[in-house]
């Protein structure tokens, strides 16, 4: 009886580190992360979390499917935050229709029971992660490639320096880390 009590406390202390492990290393992620990869990030919790919910729906577990539509309504929650209706006005309010619609269907899939409302949300969802996915490959994987590609020094004269809109961002990342992803 000792014995078994012993092993079942290992258990719960190597599930209570890997849970700690898993959220540092989001956390890090998160960090040292550039902004259109947070974006990507929110969509991929957004879209795995529909789809997690997706398969509760057909086990019936419904306190599963529960934190599971939460994680995903928190997702879609922080891309409404982040957008900025200063700046190019049209894109963002048409961003935040498909948003706020996204969540209605959320909603109306985990009140209903349905898998055809997670499954319109997911068809919604993931043409944008798509989209995003693209962004993020031009903007934050070729500075590296170029980077590290052996470069000649052309000649500067004339050019201006372009304002990285991200800076601001930069100087205090701990804005993006406040939110928990891991549960």
């Amino acid at each position: 009886m000792l014995a078994h009590s012993y092993e079942s406390s290992l258990e719960i202390m190597d599930t209570t580190i890997a849970q700690r492990l898993r959220k540092d290393y989001l956390e890090s992620r998160i960090l040292s992360a550039h902004p259109v990869e947070i974006v990507a990030m929110l969509y991929e919790v957004a879209i795995d979390s529909l789809n997690e919910a997706i398969g509760h729906l057909k086990t019936c577990d419904r306190f599963a499917r529960s934190r599971a539509v939460t994680r995903a309504e928190q997702a879609i929650q922080e891309l409404l935050i982040a957008l900025d209706h200063s700046v190019n006005a049209p894109f963002s309010r048409t961003s935040e229709d498909l948003y706020r619609y996204t969540l209605s269907r959320i909603v109306a899939g985990h009140a209903q029971e349905s898998e055809a409302a997670f499954q319109e949300a997911l068809t919604i969802l993931k043409p944008l992660a798509s989209a995003w996915a693209d962004l993020k490959a031009r903007l934050c994987e070729e500075p590296k490639a170029a980077a590290e590609a052996p470069t000649e020094q052309p000649s500067n004269a004339g050019t201006e320096s372009v304002n990285d809109p991200y800076e601001a961002y930069r100087q205090n990342p701990a804005a993006a880390a406040s939110r928990d992803w891991s549960c």
